[in-house]
Parts: structure tokens; C-alpha cells; sequence
């Protein structure tokens, strides 16, 4: 066996055992499922909860501290807060979708060419988030359930999902700041406006990776090609209906 071979196994038993100040060799939370599945002849072994893991990416770490991976995961003890943030989330961004004059699309607003709206077609246009977050439930549920087969937590992923949705919270406000103070036709405003979408939907789709991840049982490399897929294929179809 070759020394790189050799230097490779070890790193690879780095993620199994750990040795403590004692000098003894201890089972890492990863090792304990390695043991505990081969104990009981399990075939697979399964991956420890994500939330738990030891990040080597810095990017994923950093992702991690913006994460609300409490509520995301709806612990039982925090199910009732959790359920407000997301009716929470739900009614803020219905109202400002509507003051926006935007239609909901995924993680997309598509503004309305109409300049001068009643409350009546505010109204309407506010719903469009309520129904996108219901669309955008199903397709996601439903990609788990046909590719994955995973059917498991569809309530708690369904009262949870609009958290995904906080960032976008924060991108319709900052757009109805500049709409109200008419800056947004201002070449720098419109620009910074395009940029802060474009942070707020990354940090919308790491969300959902989690969220799938965590509620779903799906790899972390699944979650994030699903989001960038689903994003992507969204854009694709923005920019056939409007040029």
C-alpha cells in the first residue's frame, strides 16, 4: 500500500475516532452509527443528523450561523413558535407583495406594468405569495417523494416552509423603501435592488436545503442541486414569458 493510500485511510478514521486528553481513542457521533448499525446488521448506515455535523466547508459554516436550524427541525418544544414565525412570515409577506405591486413566482417577484393599482388589485396581487408558497410546496414535496422516495414529515416540512421565505421578507422591504422614496429608477438603487435580491435568494435556497435536509433525510448535495435546479429552471421560465 502506497503512503498517499495510507495518509487517506487515516484521514478517513479521523471522522470515526478522536483521541482525548487521556490518550484513549473515543468513537466520534459518526463512528457510534457505524458501530450501532453494524451491531444490529443494518445495511446502510445512515448519516447523522446534519445539524450535528462537523462543517470542513468555511462557506457552509458561515451558512450554518444564519441558519434557524430550531425552528426549521420544529423540535416539539418549539412547534407553537415555530408555527407563529411561519404565519408570521406568511401575513408580512402577502401585505408587502401587494404594497410591492408584485406577482410571486418562486423566490421571484415579477412587477406589475401597472403604475397606478386600486386596493382591489393589491388585494390580489397579495395573494400571489400565499398561492406561490403553496406551489412551491408541492413541487418540492412532490421531487422528494418521485426521485427520493422520501414521504416522511410532509406536516412539519408544510408548517415549517415558510421560513424559507424570511429573506425574501427582508428583500420586499428594502424594495418598497426605495419604491416609496423614489430612488428605485435611480441607476445605483436599481442596481444595489437587483443585488440585494440576488444575497437574499442564496441565502433563501441554502433554507430550503436545510429544510430538506433536515426534514426530508436527504444529503446536503442532493438538497442544494434540487434548490439550484428548481431556481434556475424558474429564471429559464421568467425570461421566456417576459421577452
Amino acid at each position: 500500500m502506497s503512503t498517499g493510500a495510507i495518509y487517506h485511510h487515516l484521514e478517513t478514521l479521523k471522522e470515526f475516532l478522536e483521541q482525548k486528553t487521556d490518550k484513549r481513542y473515543y468513537l466520534r457521533e459518526l463512528g457510534v452509527y457505524a458501530y450501532s448499525s453494524l451491531k444490529n446488521n443494518i445495511e446502510t448506515i445512515k448519516s447523522p443528523d446534519f445539524a450535528h455535523r462537523e462543517l470542513r466547508s468555511p462557506i457552509l459554516r458561515k451558512l450554518m450561523k444564519i441558519t434557524s436550524k430550531r425552528f426549521i427541525q420544529f423540535e416539539k418544544e418549539d412547534k407553537v413558535l415555530s408555527i407563529i414565525i411561519s404565519i408570521s412570515i406568511l401575513i408580512t409577506g402577502t401585505i408587502l407583495t401587494g404594497l410591492n405591486g408584485f406577482y410571486s413566482f418562486l423566490l421571484f417577484f415579477i412587477e406589475s406594468e401597472q403604475s397606478n393599482m386600486d386596493l382591489f388589485l393589491q388585494i390580489l396581487l397579495s395573494f400571489t405569495f400565499i398561492i406561490n408558497m403553496i406551489v412551491f410546496f408541492i413541487i418540492i414535496e412532490g421531487i422528494s417523494r418521485l426521485f427520493y422516495k422520501k414521504k416522511e414529515n410532509t406536516f412539519n416540512f408544510f408548517i415549517s416552509f415558510t421560513i424559507i421565505q424570511f429573506p425574501m421578507v427582508f428583500y420586499l422591504i428594502t424594495h418598497l423603501i426605495f419604491k416609496s422614496l423614489w430612488t428605485i429608477n435611480v441607476s445605483v438603487f436599481n442596481l444595489l435592488d437587483k443585488i440585494l435580491l440576488i444575497v437574499f435568494q442564496v441565502w433563501s435556497l441554502w433554507l430550503l436545503s436545510y429544510s430538506l435536509c433536515a426534514m426530508k433525510g436527504l444529503k446536503i448535495e442532493s438538497c442544494l442541486i434540487i434548490s439550484l435546479l428548481l431556481h434556475y429552471g424558474s429564471f429559464t421560465i421568467i425570461l421566456f414569458v417576459l421577452v
